[in-house]
């Protein structure tokens, strides 16, 4: 069966005429307001008649000035009352403005309605007098006269989006695998004021190991002991080893047991300028490039302690890394804290 054309209503013609009711209701109702308002000022004009018969009925007292009628002040209440009567005057008048409009407004969407009921009908006219052929002929162009309006529609919103539309901004992302907890060798390095520096823990950490047994008698008579080693490559290896005492029940009565543990350690840089400057570590024949030469990817992790004011170096660092093939666990570090550890401390975590 052939499908019959359908004109649909322009949305905004209702939407209007009911807004124009609104503001016209509106405007009645101020008029009806202004109007008990010039009803109250000129009744409060007119003089209270009660008060001269009270006044005849008084004695005669001393001799008074009699208020004259022509003393009253109308002046005032007049004068309020014609500036009321001109803004009913300006309502009023915009009113009529407000239902002229209204009115043409109602004419000019009954007369769309009858050109519109006239095309549906000298189209259904034209319609009954095609053969199916000419009906699906007439249906294609219909269709196809909707879909270049709806292509011309988009072509405009498109060409207003690519006027309007801001520059887009760019964020890298690097297909960096899962992180995961950094367990082989790890080399340290220390990206502070611009300048990269590699970072002798482990090394720092065995001289721990071996000289921190060699000082325990000095934990006899103190529960705590800071000692310091280095310096090495720049840094010092500040430590604290506590002294704990546990009662331990034995059969033969209580035992007391002592135990040492490293409370923390901490690297201290023996100057701000340690390192190279950013630009050149990431050229060729540097020392970081050269460091970089002799290591394994697939075999070490490279650990990037990291302080705010080098955050973008950060990011082009690791780029270098991944384009190498190495790991990398970023440690974001607030400003002025050293790089340390303790036994409680967290692993770094690589990706």
């Amino acid at each position: 069966m052939a499908r019959q054309v359908r004109h649909a209503e322009a949305p905004g013609q209702d939407s209007f005429l009911d807004i124009v009711a609104n503001l016209v209701g509106i405007l009645i109702i101020l008029i009806m307001v202004i109007g008990m308002q010039a009803k109250t000022a000129m009744v409060s004009a007119k003089p209270q008649p009660g008060a001269n018969q009270t006044d005849a009925a008084q004695p005669d007292g001393p001799d008074e000035p009699a208020e004259d009628a022509s003393s009253i002040d109308v002046a005032g209440p007049k004068s309020a009352a014609d500036a009321i009567q001109a803004d009913i005057n300006g309502i009023e008048a915009k009113l009529k403005e407000q239902e002229f409009e209204v009115e043409y407004r109602r004419r000019e969407r009954n007369n769309i309605h009858l050109v519109m009921a006239t095309v549906e009908q000298r189209l259904a006219e034209l319609r009954a007098g095609l053969n199916d052929s000419q009906r699906d002929q007439l249906d294609l162009q219909t269709a196809i006269a909707a879909a270049e309006q709806q292509l011309r529609t988009l072509a405009d919103a498109k060409r207003t989006l690519e006027t309007t539309a801001a520059t887009p901004k760019v964020i890298e992302h690097l297909p960096t695998p899962m992180a995961k907890t950094v367990f082989g060798k790890e080399y340290h390095f220390r990206l502070a004021n611009g300048r990269l520096t590699y970072v002798p823990m482990d090394e720092l950490v065995e001289r721990l190991k071996s000289e921190a047994p060699d000082k325990l008698w000095k934990l006899k008579d103190s529960a705590q002991l800071t000692e310091t080693i280095g310096p090495l490559d720049g840094f010092w290896l500040k430590y604290t080893l506590v002294r704990s005492d546990y009662a331990q029940p034995t059969r033969t009565g209580t035992a007391v047991q002592t135990r040492v543990e490293l409370d923390h350690f901490t690297l201290v840089p023996v100057s701000d300028d340690l390192g190279e400057p950013f630009a050149v570590a990431m050229q060729p024949g540097s020392r970081f490039r050269g460091m970089l030469d002799g290591l394994d990817p697939k075999r070490a992790t490279v650990t990037i302690w990291v302080y705010p004011d080098s955050f973008n170096e950060f990011r082009e660092l690791k780029r270098t890394l991944f384009d190498r093939g190495f790991l990398t666990a970023g440690r974001p570090m607030p400003a002025d804290m050293p790089i340390g550890g303790s036994p409680d401390g967290s692993r770094s975590a690589a990706q």
